[in-house]
């Protein structure tokens, strides 16, 4: 006598819901993991390629070290490093100039697309323009005129939007131009160099040299972060 087994197959919807379940998870997966990659891929890409052109580049800065003024200087006007509750930090200061200044000037970066954009003079607030900080230099002036602007991801660099305007700070390099005009007047200002410095390090506001009239631009970086900050120097010409 032969022995027979007979196997119970699931039904065919089972089966077709067991596929979707695989098929739903699958697709979920790839999703995450895509955004994964859309998030960190442009900070990896950063690091290498940025991160160290830049960190190559600094020690070759034409600025003498032994002109490079007293951190006193800057100190003596109330910096003061603020932390949101995100741990986002950024300078800010009580001092007040006791002059009369302008209230904005404008700023034109030609390689990031950047075209007179509005600069408050003396003002800690960049979200709705660039944040030129309180008693630095004007355009022109002997001094350190010192600029804060936002970045984000370059997947949403938007040089029109000042949530996003500095994203592409980093692809200045030596020579390239920044202009400032200010009550009719245009001043030229050429890249010297580029730093990445921490977010507490005042001396960035400091003036580069005794009679320097520089012009620097500031922004977080990597991209989409804000563990690192990324100084450009400028020389008036």
């Amino acid at each position: 006598m032969s022995l027979k087994i007979y196997i119970k197959q699931p039904p065919r919807d089972l089966i077709k819901e067991k596929r979707k379940d695989r098929f739903f998870a699958l697709s979920i997966s790839s999703i995450g993991l895509a955004a994964i990659l859309f998030a960190l891929a442009p900070s990896l890409i950063w690091q290498i390629k940025v991160a160290s052109r830049i960190n190559n580049t600094t020690n070759d800065s034409p600025i003498p070290q032994g002109q490079v003024l007293s951190q006193k200087v800057i100190l003596e006007k109330n910096v003061q490093i603020i932390e949101n509750p995100d741990g986002f930090s950024f300078f800010s200061t009580d001092y007040k100039p006791n002059t009369p200044r302008p209230e904005e000037f404008l700023l034109t970066v030609p390689k990031l697309k950047i075209k007179n954009a509005k600069v408050l003079v003396d003002d800690l607030n960049f979200y709705t323009n660039l944040s030129h900080f309180p008693g630095s230099a004007l355009p022109g002036e002997i001094g350190n005129s010192f600029i804060t602007g936002h970045s984000v991801l370059p997947q949403f660099n938007d040089p029109e939007n000042y949530k996003a305007i500095f994203t592409k700070l980093s692809d200045l390099e030596v020579g390239d131009v920044v202009y400032a005009t200010q009550d009719g007047n245009t001043y030229k200002y050429v890249v010297q160099y580029s730093k990445i410095v921490s977010p507490k390090d005042v001396s960035v506001l400091l003036p580069i040299s005794q009679n320097g009239k520089n012009l620097t631009l500031m922004t977080c970086v990597h991209p989409g972060s804000s563990t690192k900050r990324l100084v450009v120097i400028t020389s008036l010409i």
